[in-house]
């Protein structure tokens, strides 16, 4: 039995469609580009525009491709991880304050496991 996954089916449709696949690959997933009739290159995989830029110090005409990670993306992403780093340090001034006032082992040792932890993962997301 044969098994055609969907991403096999969305560059079959692409094609019928009288789209172009190139011989070039997405930077991010490694499968096919596709360029559209207004000539914009594209990875179905992960639905992003791809600029081809010609190297000009190649002598064989090598294609350099560079990947159009929307400007925006990366930004919302960057935003994304500030705000997630504000957060976990909140969460280490509050733990720090229950920290201080706390006389039981047990959540003590509860609350300097759970320092551990969110300190690497602040360590990460430097």
């Amino acid at each position: 039995m044969i098994i055609i996954k969907e991403e096999s089916k969305k560059m079959a449709e692409l094609l019928r469609s009288g789209y172009t696949m190139l011989n070039l690959a997405c930077p991010i997933c490694n499968n096919p580009l596709f360029r559209d009739k207004n000539n914009e290159i594209f990875c179905s995989i992960c639905n992003k525009r791809v600029l081809i830029k010609k190297n000009d110090i190649s002598l064989n005409n090598k294609i350099e491709v560079n990947s159009v990670v929307n400007k925006k993306l990366i930004t919302d992403n960057q935003k994304k991880i500030n705000s997630l780093k504000e957060i976990l340090e909140e969460k280490v001034d509050w733990i720090s304050q229950k920290l201080k006032d706390e006389t039981q082992i047990d959540l003590i040792e509860s609350y300097l496991r759970v320092l551990t932890k969110i300190y690497k993962l602040l360590k990460k997301l430097m």
